[in-house]
């Protein structure tokens, strides 16, 4: 567990104390802000049924970077090492190769995880955007941007559950090749798909094999979590395919250090 640890230590701090890693920060930060600001601005116009957390995650931008995030933060993490022959060096120690992936999953998602923490404020400016209003037009508006502590907790358990595959997914990519481009594409491209395949059934409507792809459905799982509706089948499916994965870029590092 000390390699594990070794390992995490340094790719986590190599996210941190980087420019690589705070124009990341930056980035989703930026298109945070801007998802955060159009809700607010929505419901400053007109009430809304539906909470500020379900707003942000469904404003038109938010899949289209939410999907980019996973390339960015795990194409380096294997791609580069093999490309630099220091991945081989690595693995002629005591240090098995399930030590190397697994520390490096878990440094790619507690950065994840950190980018995800001004979500944690959401209530807050809630409640002082409410203020806000009626300070500015000198009365009680009746303009209140409700939410939930179901709807939050919800909305953070399935970005939480979803970037937990997503992530290995990315790490995966990242062992198939020692570019870090090529691993980007195929860890978007595999993205696209199993979010396209979730939307199977809105497109072609309802079949004898919908129910798979409304199982594995990021969107649907999202909409009902961010709603306050918790279900633990797809907190089950999401840790299996999280495990399944890492094994899996397990054995294709095994696989090329051999076949080499």
């Amino acid at each position: 567990m000390s390699a594990i640890f070794t390992i995490f230590k340094k790719e986590l701090r190599n996210y941190l104390m980087t420019p690589y890693g705070w124009v990341i920060l930056a980035f989703v930060m930026a298109l945070q802000s801007v998802s955060l600001s159009g809700t607010l601005k929505a419901f400053t116009l007109e009430p809304q049924k539906e909470g500020i957390l379900f707003f942000i995650l469904h404003s038109p931008m938010f899949w289209f970077y939410f999907l980019f995030i996973f390339p960015l933060i795990t194409m380096r993490s294997l791609a580069e090492e093999e490309k630099t022959g220091t991945l081989e060096s690595l693995l002629t120690t005591p240090i098995k190769t399930w030590h190397v992936v697994l520390g490096k999953y878990l440094s790619a998602y507690s950065f994840y995880i950190i980018l995800w923490l001004p979500m944690l404020l959401y209530p807050i400016l809630a409640d002082w955007s409410n203020a806000l209003v009626d300070w500015w037009y000198g009365y009680d508006a009746g303009m209140e941007i409700s939410y939930r502590l179901a709807d939050w907790g919800g909305t953070y358990s399935i970005l939480l559950l979803i970037g937990a595959w997503f992530t290995s997914i990315g790490i995966l990519a990242s062992s198939m090749t020692n570019s870090q481009i090529i691993a980007g594409i195929i860890s978007i491209g595999l993205l696209v798909l199993i979010f396209f395949m979730g939307l199977i059934p809105v497109v072609w409507g309802e079949f004898p094999a919908a129910g798979i792809f409304h199982y594995i459905s990021a969107s649907e799982h999202l909409d009902r979590f961010s709603a306050g509706l918790l279900d633990t089948r797809p907190a089950i499916f999401y840790l299996t395919a999280t495990i399944l994965t890492l094994a899996f870029t397990v054995r294709i590092i095994d696989h090329r250090r051999w076949k080499h």
